[in-house]
């Protein structure tokens, strides 16, 4: 997997421009990394042992609380090729904890770590996890950490990134084999055929049943708080006094669990999107995401009717959606690799692409794709969001996601009144409560009683006074405002709200606005005031002078791309851009536009290619009146990467695509 493409990040690492707000989430992909040549991938044994008592040298959390060991010095090295990704700076390392914190002298997990170090006068470390849980700390650091560190001004610290334990390189779960995943992932929920009814049988047990036999009764210990005591220790290895910490989605409970274990370790803290599920109903469980996905879903639908550059517009979006999940469920259509693109596909798409705006266009396209019958598109958004790598092969997010939710003790509980809840499922959320069966909220039991019995739950309680900035989003679709005012509650008067009134499903480096918070929060301990609201960046306008640029000889009229667009990182508020087309090579097209450009007067600030994006190339231009102007071309090459190839797929074959984009400062 490569670096996510962006062109706001590419022009800025490139060219030395003013950075734009952009949206830097990526997907993991199995790799290795390395400590000074040692292979890295990470191994954990299957039982824990006990009685073992603790390290001579050790740090106690609280005083009902196992201890930790200190490591000693993290020994950095330098990253494998694949896992540093182009970035030089990058360096990787091995942390290897206690099983069971209890025992630390028995069964070990190796931690995989990579930092972005410091860039000068180091003040300490910013450690990150991306939510999930399940997800992979040390993909997004390997392939976005240094736009993180300049996008919120953190040159003086190390950014480091880890996968937890039982995620992909630290002794990933792994309770099912690949194939098995691949063959129950997308499965029909209205099975029409004995196969289809063989397949949910056998997916309804062979989790817990593989989980037994794989890992006995172990799973227990990939808890929230077994990851905190990591963190706990990768401090220790880092020998900083204090640390501080950006955590997304459900990285907000586990720096919050964090907090409330270690109030001392904390320097300062930033918690985007609250997860905070414990203090929910047995309703609310099942309402909260549901409600929250069936509203996005109905702003989606509300921004495609009134955009006429939406290629599934319509008078109404959503009875054209419904029209189409019917009818791939009547007949899925097959994709480029022989996968049937059915209604299940299409599900997890929409809701997959609704955790971002900058999605919306990418969604559109693919329905619209998927009607023309053409699945991939679908597969493209479907795959990424169940950890699907284009070979078929997995990393553990679909598998580690329900065990340390349940090793966290976070669990759906029975429901009083199933009929009832069913009722208000269908009127709340019709779409996204499909699925969901009166016979599934009958269960009497927890929803992890097959994997293992009740684990505690960490309420969240900070003591300490660093302080702690967590942010909510009115709009969120996987994490309700109401759970943002409740972790600010529970971490107390160091911890202060900040509201983000637009849409989406975390907003580091989106929202300018959040962006400027939370840098000043973890660079220089400086909360916002109580009650600050940032609403979405304003809309980029065509600039007046745009009719003035000139197209070179062999580059088309502009032409609707709206998804390639938005899976480059081009908003409407980023930037206003057009894309083209072009049977020119991408080298050629550039030098065509340094010479149009050059006759017209425009100053060029010079071109070059993108090595890590195929045969891509860029290159930037400044307007008489010092405006910023990037082209950046594509070539067939760049767009068959896994990141661009379902936006890109109407882009007719052998075609390069030319986007011209306007950045303001």
């Amino acid at each position: 997997m490569r670096r996510r493409v962006t062109v706001i990040g590419l022009a800025v690492a490139a060219l030395a421009v003013p950075a734009c707000s952009n949206d830097s989430g990526v997907r993991a992909t199995g790799m290795r990394a390395e400590q000074g040549g040692t292979d890295q991938g990470s191994t954990t044994t299957t039982a824990a042992t006990d009685t073992t008592g603790p390290d001579d040298t050790t740090v106690t959390t609280d005083p009902a609380g196992p201890t930790v060991p200190d490591p000693g010095p993290i020994a950095w090295g330098p990253c494998d090729d694949e896992a540093a990704d182009g970035n030089a700076d990058l360096e990787c390392a091995t942390l290897t904890v206690p099983l069971d914190y209890n025992a630390p002298d028995g069964d070990s997990v190796d931690l995989a770590l990579v930092r972005q170090p410091a860039q000068r006068s180091r003040v300490g470390a910013v450690l990150f996890n991306p939510g999930g849980p399940g997800g992979s700390g040390f993909d997004f650091i390997a392939y976005s950490g240094d736009y993180i560190q300049s996008g919120l001004g953190l040159e003086r610290f190390d950014i480091v990134g880890f996968d937890p334990r039982g995620v992909d390189r630290s002794g990933g779960i792994r309770c099912l084999d690949d194939a098995f995943l691949d063959e129950h992932l997308y499965l029909d929920d209205t099975p029409d055929t004995a196969e289809e009814i063989r397949l949910l049988e056998e997916s309804a047990t062979g989790f817990a049943d593989g989980c037994e036999e794989r890992y006995g009764d172990t799973l227990r210990f990939y808890s929230t708080a077994n990851t905190a005591r990591d963190m706990e220790m990768m401090r220790l290895g880092l020998e900083d006094d204090q640390v501080s910490y950006l955590g997304i989605s459900y990285g907000t409970y586990l720096g919050g669990v964090y907090a409330t274990m270690f109030p001392d370790s904390v320097r300062a803290m930033v918690l985007d999107s609250a997860y905070e599920p414990n203090g929910d109903t047995p309703e609310e469980q099942y309402l909260t995401q549901l409600v929250g996905f069936e509203e996005a879903f109905d702003n989606w639908a509300a921004w495609c009717k009134g955009d006429a550059s939406c290629p599934f517009t319509a008078g109404d979006v959503g009875a054209r959606w419904d029209a189409l999940r019917q009818q791939l469920d009547d007949n899925p259509v097959p994709g480029s690799d022989g996968r049937l693109g059915n209604q299940a596909v299409m599900d997890t798409a929409t809701t997959a692409a609704l955790y971002s705006e900058s999605e919306w266009p990418v969604l559109a396209d693919a329905l619209a794709r998927a009607e023309a019958g053409d699945s991939d598109p679908l597969f493209a958004l479907a795959d990424g969001y169940e950890g699907r790598n284009p070979d078929g092969t997995f990393n553990t997010l679909f598998q580690s996601f329900p065990i340390i939710q349940c090793a966290s003790g976070i669990e759906d509980q029975p429901v009083p009144d199933p009929q009832a809840l069913l009722d208000e499922l269908r009127e709340k959320a019709p779409r996204f409560s499909k699925d969901i069966t009166l016979e599934d909220l009958q269960y009497d039991g927890g929803s992890c009683d097959d994997l293992m019995d009740d684990q505690p739950v960490v309420e969240l309680n900070y003591s300490g006074t660093a302080p702690i900035l967590v942010v909510g989003g009115q709009n969120d679709p996987a994490t309700p405002y109401r759970w943002a005012e409740e972790m600010v509650g529970e971490l107390g008067p160091s911890a202060t709200l900040l509201t983000y009134t637009g849409e989406g499903h975390g907003q580091m480096l989106v929202s300018t606005c959040v962006t400027d918070a939370e840098a000043a929060t973890l660079a220089d301990m400086t909360l916002p005031d109580d009650g600050a609201v940032c609403d979405p960046d304003p809309v980029v306008e065509r600039p007046s002078w745009w009719g003035d640029l000139p197209t070179p000889p062999g580059v088309g009229d502009p032409v609707s791309l709206p998804a390639l667009t938005a899976a480059i990182g081009l908003t409407d508020t980023t930037g206003y851009g057009e894309t083209r087309l072009t049977s020119m090579s991408p080298q050629q097209a550039a030098d065509a536009y340094i010479a149009a450009f050059g006759a017209d007067g425009y100053r060029s600030l010079g071109s070059e290619p993108v090595t890590d994006l195929g045969d891509t190339v860029r290159a930037a231009f400044l307007t008489p009146d010092g405006s910023f102007v990037l082209v950046f071309v594509m070539g067939p090459e760049a767009l068959a990467l896994d990141d661009l190839s379902g936006a890109a797929s109407s882009v007719p074959e052998g075609q390069s695509v030319v986007l011209v984009a306007y950045l303001p400062d």
